[in-house]
């Protein structure tokens, strides 16, 4: 079964580089993430590109 983490992300460009990376060391296997930009103006969306 895959797990499904779904970040929501707005002006967050100073930190979301850490949450991603704190989700990918978890102990599960099978995952996906999906980070939704809700009109970021920090560069956030750029940065995830």
């Amino acid at each position: 079964m895959k797990l499904t983490i779904v970040i929501p992300c707005y002006n967050e460009r100073d930190t979301i580089e850490l949450i991603i990376d704190a989700v990918r060391q978890s102990a599960y296997l099978d995952k996906e993430i999906i980070v939704v930009d809700d009109g970021s103006d920090d560069g956030s969306c750029a940065l995830l590109r």
